[in-house]
């Protein structure tokens, strides 16, 4: 027998009103702004290009410069569609072809079509396994690679070192965990999109 007053899940507030804990009162914390998965994943991949490119060779090697944007360019049409993603998306290829010295635009349209590719096949990619995303990656990854090899090619009439954009993709492909993370924790994250 419940005693006058028990609510079960409901409390008690200090004038004695029943204060509702129900599914909407969380909401305010649970909106994803801009912020939270553009513009501080953007600042990180623009830092990991940066140190990975320094002149630091440990045991003789050197670093890998994996192609982290196109990482972002790989989750964002997989997390939400916006207005925002391209156009950080475009500023972070505009970047990388000042910083590693490539004509301008050359980043930039390969980013800006795997975007482009993955914004329309959305809808078949959210909800697979993790091995079906990884193969989509792969898949996404030799296409802009590709594209890169081609546009190269054109550009100066010769052929990249096969063996370096290899490697560069590589250590781009070692990266993926990082986009099954940002699918995990922005997918279904925020409330309004559900």
């Amino acid at each position: 027998m419940k005693m006058p007053g028990m609510l079960g899940m409901r409390k008690r507030g200090i004038a004695g009103m029943a204060i509702n804990r129900g599914v909407r009162s969380g909401m305010a914390s649970k909106i994803i702004g801009p912020w939270d998965w553009i513009i501080a994943p953007a600042l990180i991949s623009l830092a990991l290009t940066i140190v990975l490119a320094t002149a630091f060779q440990p045991f003789g090697f050197y670093l890998p410069e994996p192609v982290s944007p196109f990482i972002l360019a790989f989750a964002w049409p997989l997390i939400r569609p916006s207005y925002i993603a391209p156009f950080v998306l475009g500023a972070l290829g505009m970047f990388l072809d000042f910083f590693w010295g490539a004509p301008l635009g050359f980043w930039t349209l390969g980013l800006m079509l795997v975007y482009a590719s993955l914004i329309t096949a959305r809808t078949f990619i959210i909800g697979q396994e993790w091995i079906v995303v990884f193969g989509i990656f792969l898949l996404a990854e030799l296409a802009f690679f590709g594209l890169c090899i081609l546009l190269t090619t054109i550009d100066t009439g010769f052929v990249p070192r096969i063996w370096g954009v290899v490697e560069q993709a590589f250590a781009t492909m070692l990266l993926f965990p990082v986009v099954l993370y940002l699918l995990e924790k922005y997918v279904h994250t925020d409330v309004r999109f559900q």
